[in-house]
């Protein structure tokens, strides 16, 4: 899906996918104004009133490599992101980034969540990323199916209260004798 395309929603529904944008700082915003609490908590850790414009323009200005997002676009108003999957590579030079993940309430569930990440991962690969992790709060059980779903291998710590997923992006092959 090199930057552009539809993904198809478990319901059938096909959803617009693109590269994020500078100018899409304000649907971030408009975006986190719908998301429940719950959402939230789950994806910032805690509660959070609004996105503040300089958190909303630090995730839409990416540069496509070191930092990378996709979003979904509202199939009724294209103006509108309902869901963003990005990364953001480590500051060591290991390879690995941070994948980070939020679909809209209303679109959860439907494989949206699931077809964006794999986008991510084939752009983080082309891009030279190696592995990456997530911080997961141990409660967020979609969040660990989606990421157990990838059939990558992978490796789950305990840091700061929550699970931090590691998942090789590169999978090593094995001695061949």
């Amino acid at each position: 899906m090199k930057g552009r395309g539809l993904l198809t929603l478990a319901d059938g529904r096909p959803v617009p996918v693109r590269e994020i944008r500078p100018g899409d700082a304000k649907a971030l915003q408009r975006l986190f104004g719908r998301l429940s609490e719950r959402t939230i908590e789950l994806r910032y850790f805690g509660p959070m009133k609004q996105l503040s414009d300089a958190q909303a323009r630090r995730f839409a200005e990416v540069d496509g490599v070191e930092r990378y997002a996709l979003v979904a676009l509202d199939p009724e108003n294209e103006d509108e992101v309902v869901a963003v999957v990005r990364y953001d590579r480590s500051e060591d030079a290991d390879g690995s980034a941070e994948y980070a993940a939020v679909v809209e309430d209303r679109l959860q569930g439907l494989g949206l969540g699931l077809g964006l990440t794999r986008a991510l991962i084939e752009a983080a690969r082309e891009k030279g990323v190696e592995k990456m992790h997530a911080l997961v709060l141990p409660h967020n059980i979609p969040m660990l199916k989606l990421l157990r779903s990838l059939g990558l291998p992978e490796e789950i710590h305990w840091q700061d209260g929550a699970e931090r997923v590691d998942i090789e992006l590169s999978p090593t092959v094995g001695d061949q004798n």
